[in-house]
């Protein structure tokens, strides 16, 4: 792909670039590792994971595979049109270029609800692991009070949160494989889960239909959404537009893969196929059936790292789209000006942070994590 570099380091090439004053500071390894926490393989599978279980039981497994498949291919497309519209809002900004600002006002609504309810449901995953190794911590106070410290961090400059949320990455990658190993270490289930797949149903099991799984995809790929990010912080990246694009389908092959496969090595893992599909958190009573409470401890302190970093870099996310909003001018006066705001020493727009921080926790005292996952997977469809 062509990418010839034109005034200020800004491809020539790109349509729709715009100069907003964010800070371009940020090279490849940081952009990915802003998008993989943004994926967030261990925060999905701790926190959506049980609910795509409980949706669609043992089919969860071709519910999962499936999603992973239909978002290589939509990754593929998100890449494609990252490298032509490099701009901090995103899908937003696209729309609004190609089909025009009154169909770009339909797709920055949608953002603004996901942008209200990502961030809290993640921050709710922080509230339930808490809540399981402490059960009179309440699971609401503990997620609003992530969220006003996520919203604290996303106002620091782009280049101190892609160094934090890195490190943090890291340990959320050996939790995953921690949970793999614990699935693949001792198989229980046969393949005959995937044939005749099985739901819970009351006090028991019933026999899980081809359209439960078909609806449970759409969970499954809000599981390993998070990719298309890349496009939001194009504009606080080093190099040109096309590597806008390679990080999107890198980030989402890396994603898909540490999602995946644990999930399945986890539920072939399940010793007691009925108090698996009957649990609020199935994948780390796999792991607590293999090596012991410790050992799960230990995963659950280390997911709620994970689950807190993947907030951080959600809400950096779509503090981006709310500014860009603002910037080009997509609500009435005064609003856009205040929300296309950039902060003078820390080049970062923190109108739009404090409006998505402060609503995510307003919902986080308010909902459940049930209600927000199947709510935002409509969204996301």
């Amino acid at each position: 792909m062509n990418d010839p570099v034109g005034v200020g380091g800004v491809p020539s090439t790109a349509v729709g670039v715009h100069q907003g004053g964010l800070d371009r500071s940020v090279g490849f390894i940081g952009h990915i590792a802003l998008v993989l926490s943004d994926i967030t393989p261990t925060a999905s599978l701790l926190v959506i994971g049980p609910v795509v279980i409980l949706t669609a039981g043992t089919g969860s497994v071709l519910a999962y595979i499936l999603g992973g498949f239909i978002a290589v291919c939509i990754a593929l497309c998100m890449g494609e049109l990252g490298s032509m519209y490099p701009t901090a809002g995103g899908l937003y900004s696209i729309v609004t270029q190609v089909l025009g600002r009154e169909v770009g006002f339909l797709a920055m609504l949608d953002y603004m609800g996901q942008a209200i309810f990502l961030p809290a449901i993640v921050a709710f995953g922080v509230g339930t692991y808490v809540t399981s190794l402490n059960p009179n911590i309440p699971t609401n106070l503990t997620a609003a009070g992530i969220m006003v410290v996520v919203t604290i961090l996303a106002l620091f400059q782009i280049r101190f949160n892609a160094i934090l949320t890195g490190i943090f990455l890291l340990i959320e990658l050996l939790v995953v494989t921690a949970l793999t190993i614990s699935g693949l270490a001792h198989i229980h289930q046969p393949l005959s889960i995937l044939t005749h797949g099985v739901v819970a149903s009351g006090n028991g099991l019933a026999p899980v239909s081809v359209s439960i799984v078909v609806a449970a995809i759409a969970v499954a790929l809000f599981s390993v959404n998070g990719y298309d990010s890349a496009i939001n912080f194009s504009e606080e990246t080093t190099g040109g537009a096309a590597r806008v694009g390679r990080a999107v389908v890198t980030a989402a092959l890396i994603g898909i893969v540490f999602e995946v496969i644990p999930f399945v090595a986890v539920v072939f893992g399940a010793s007691n196929l009925q108090n698996f599909l009957h649990s609020t958190t199935p994948l780390t009573d796999v792991a607590r059936d293999s090596f012991g409470s410790t050992f799960v401890t230990i995963i659950i302190w280390g997911g709620i790292l994970a689950i807190f970093n993947a907030s951080l870099a959600i809400t950096l996310q779509f503090a981006r789209i709310v500014w860009a909003a603002g910037r080009d001018r997509a609500w009435p006066e005064p609003v856009s000006s205040w929300l296309g705001k950039v902060s003078v020493t820390r080049k970062s727009p923190w109108v739009a942070t404090l409006v998505v921080g402060a609503l995510a926790t307003i919902l986080c005292l308010q909902s459940s994590l049930v209600t927000v996952v199947t709510f935002t997977s409509v969204l996301l469809i």
